[in-house]
């Protein structure tokens, strides 16, 4: 099974060569690198050319969804990995994805390690054996890595690519998540198979400094790829409840934080502000996988954002928001 890896990358020129070395190490002996360099202005390219082993594409800058497009278009191999350009793979990561993968399967999950650290891995809650589209309806997410800790069916990633809307930018890897359990089935390598670095600019919601942008343009993914999930559904005949409104506590948080911040990038869903306490106060009440002390205080949270004039509000927003608390 010949595995195909893209590595999209703006500008990270520091990171880029460990993520490349780790594809090119790896002991499955079927893998191809294709890297995308997404117009970037630092050392990226010397980077690249620096490694013969790979395919090289280098395009104007366009954002992360049509860099992916570039490299899927550009990869010979079944199944595919989009590899973070600051992330890495380990060396047995193609060989056990490749004796997990069955002829059914659209996207197979595995572990991350924050930074190399076994006692921290993405994600921390079991993998599911089934019911994945029942738990994205009831909580807006399944248990699942970021981008990097994912496989994918070629021809899926394509269609998902080709045809979702709303995908012009960044957080790619929601859509081609949620939209998994509607084409085919979900599997696991429940093993730490790569590792996800923290550095300060990850617009990740677990690293970094949060800003009206981070939450705002992560608000506004999920929400898309929810609703692509479901019309999806609705044309394939998998059944997967309707949900006008963005579902999940953090998202749905991060919706409020971000409008009462001013955030105005792109334009989030229209719901009222009523609509989305309660959701974000479901969330934090029945979601798995919250400990109980944020569970306590992010209700807290939302039902004094749910009283509070709008001066208050945009101060407590900022105040979250800049001081990464939220």
């Amino acid at each position: 099974m010949l595995i195909s890896v893209v590595i999209t990358n703006y500008n990270y020129g520091r990171f880029l060569g460990d993520a490349i070395d780790s594809v090119l190490s790896q002991a499955h002996p079927e893998v191809e690198c294709v890297v995308v360099d997404d117009g970037s202005t630092d050392n990226s390219r010397d980077v690249i050319e620096a490694r013969p082993g790979v395919v090289a594409i280098f395009k104007e800058n366009g954002g992360q969804a049509k860099a992916l497009r570039t490299g899927v278009d550009a990869a010979r191999g079944r199944v595919v990995i989009s590899l973070d350009a600051d992330d890495w793979l380990l060396p047995e990561a193609c060989a056990r994805i490749a004796q997990a993968w069955r002829p059914d399967v659209v996207c197979l999950n595995y572990r991350l390690s924050i930074n190399g650290d076994p006692t921290r891995v993405w994600p921390g809650e079991p993998f599911l054996d089934e019911g994945h589209a029942e738990f994205l309806a009831a909580n807006g997410y399944y248990p699942s890595a970021p981008m990097s800790g994912n496989a994918f069916d070629r021809d899926y990633v394509t269609t998902i690519l080709a045809r979702a809307e709303r995908l012009d930018g960044d957080g790619v890897d929601a859509y081609l998540l949620y939209s998994a359990p509607v084409f085919g089935k979900i599997a696991h390598v429940n093993e730490i198979l790569g590792v996800y670095r923290t550095h300060g600019g990850n617009v990740s919601m677990t690293s970094g400094r949060k800003t009206a942008r981070n939450l705002g343009d992560h608000a506004y993914y999920q929400y898309w790829a929810q609703q692509n999930a479901q019309r999806f559904a609705r044309e394939r005949g998998v059944s997967l409840p309707w949900r006008s409104h963005l579902v999940g506590a953090y998202p749905s948080l991060w919706l409020l934080l971000a409008r009462d911040a001013g955030y105005d990038r792109r334009p989030l869903p229209d719901q009222g502000r009523l609509v989305t306490v309660l959701a974000a106060i479901k969330g934090f009440l029945f979601q798995p996988a919250i400990d109980p002390l944020r569970r306590f205080k992010n209700v807290g949270l939302l039902l004094a954002m749910a009283i509070l004039p709008s001066a208050p509000r945009r101060w407590l927003a900022e105040r979250m928001i800049f001081g990464g608390r939220a």
